[in-house]
């Protein structure tokens, strides 16, 4: 499929939708694109400092290459401060090693960031490498922001990626980036709670609608995930469709919409809350740490406020319970780090297969409390806290959110998502409708 995007109005698409979230910070990505601070934006904006004669172009090249410089590259970044202060340790360590090129970090806003990208790819004026959530990769590679490495990526000697974070990174079977640091979803389960009822932990979906049931009293529901109307709502349930082999485009298909009328069941029986349409991630880690739920789904960034919460609960971790035949499947958050087009790919590649290789990536995102999307990591070797090993060998069964019309899909899928558990209507009528808007979006591409 080739994309016919006019520049603008992909700004105002995508913008509006990191507004709505792609998942946002809780929804595994950590992109924490909340901040309206603008003050690095002009400096971001002239990230690429390029002349736009190609023949000057050529010539301070040349100076460079003959007077031994070495090329500094941007990285647009919306970062915290904790994390942008480790982020730039990596980055200082990389340039103190590299002999040809030199990082330079930019902090952009998440917003911003996205304006400036569509807005640079019309005037020509980004910076070199971009920073984004992986659920936007596809559609910035759609839109031509980016720059094809799958070159750079088959020559690599390190080409080594877990199947889903390089899904992440793929469009029309070419590679627009690395996987930078990743993260996923499991299933927490209070261990006392299914003690006292007699109850395993589910595998199965039957086995979760059973042992939901059993859990639920006066105190407390069985089970809990996300079910808002936005981005975090869509990476807790898409797990679900994709354990069924479905995916984005297939919401229509049998396994698709059971997924959603399990969520829904159970709502009307009265084993999960009605409210969880209202609850952020953050808000249902909260009700499991108030033993308001017996079970959840939820991601490896709750671990720690959820061990801060209840410091005495007695929980574990386990598979996202899948149907009778299905495939175990997690929800993939996380980055990618992006080369825009235009820009010395070289030079950026040079730093993003550096913090991506063997050596530096399971290091560094250990240090960033994720996950390295390489699938030659042993991870016992990283890890011996036995929850956080569990959520690191679970990236294998890792799914990411790809179309290069993510956002406009994942809005289809909300609305009716949301319309089953209010239960408004049912899956199979409800997912009709969405699958008709996306067959519409399709039919566009």
């Amino acid at each position: 499929m080739k994309r016919k995007v006019i520049g603008m109005v992909l700004a105002t698409t995508l913008t509006a939708s990191m507004l709505a979230g792609c998942g946002g910070a809780d929804a595994g990505t950590e992109t924490n694109g909340t901040s309206t601070d603008g003050a690095d934006t002009e400096e971001a904006a002239s990230g690429n400092e390029e002349s736009s004669e190609e023949g000057t172009e050529e010539n301070a090249d040349a100076e460079e290459t003959a007077s031994g410089e070495k090329e500094e590259v941007t990285l647009w970044h919306a970062l915290t401060d904790e994390e942008v202060d480790l982020v730039q340790s990596y980055v200082d360590e990389f340039n103190a090693q590299s002999e040809k090129s030199t990082v330079k970090l930019v902090y952009t806003p998440t917003d911003e960031m996205i304006k400036q990208l569509t807005i640079g790819n019309i005037a020509g004026d980004m910076a070199d490498m971009v920073l984004m959530d992986n659920c936007y990769t596809s559609e910035f590679a759609a839109s031509g922001v980016l720059e094809d490495l799958t070159s750079y990526y088959d020559a690599w000697e390190d080409n080594q990626i877990l199947e889903g974070p390089l899904s992440s990174v793929t469009y029309e079977d070419k590679i627009y980036g690395l996987p930078y640091s990743c993260n996923c979803l499991a299933l927490f389960y209070n261990e006392d709670m299914l003690t006292e009822a007699g109850v395993e932990v589910p595998e199965t979906w039957d086995e979760l609608k059973t042992a939901a049931a059993a859990l639920t009293t006066d105190e407390h529901s069985g089970f809990a995930l996300c079910g808002a109307k936005d981005g975090e709502g869509t990476f807790q349930i898409y797990p679900f469709i994709n354990s069924a082999g479905g995916d984005i485009n297939t919401l229509g298909d049998e396994g698709s919409i059971e997924a959603i009328q399990l969520i829904g069941d159970m709502i009307q029986e009265g084993s999960v809350s009605k409210e969880i349409m209202n609850w952020s991630q953050a808000d249902v880690e909260k009700q499991f740490a108030s033993g308001n739920c017996a079970m959840m789904v939820n991601g490896v960034w709750q671990v720690e406020p959820l061990r801060s919460d209840n410091p005495d609960l007695n929980w574990n971790v386990s598979y996202i319970p899948i149907p009778e035949g299905g495939t175990y499947a997690t929800g993939l958050g996380g980055e990618n780090l992006c080369v825009t087009k235009g820009a010395n790919a070289e030079a950026c590649w040079e730093f993003i297969s550096w913090i991506c290789g063997k050596e530096v990536s399971p290091r560094f995102c250990k240090d960033m409390s994720r996950f390295s999307a390489r699938a030659d990591v042993d991870n016992t070797e990283w890890f011996d806290d036995d929850i956080t090993l569990f959520f690191a060998n679970y990236m294998e069964h890792s799914f990411a959110r790809v179309h290069p019309r993510w956002t406009e899909c994942a809005s289809a899928l909300q609305v009716a998502f949301q319309k089953v558990y209010s239960g408004e209507e049912n899956a199979a009528d409800a997912m009709a409708e969405a699958q008709e808007e996306i067959d519409a979006i399709n039919a566009e591409e």
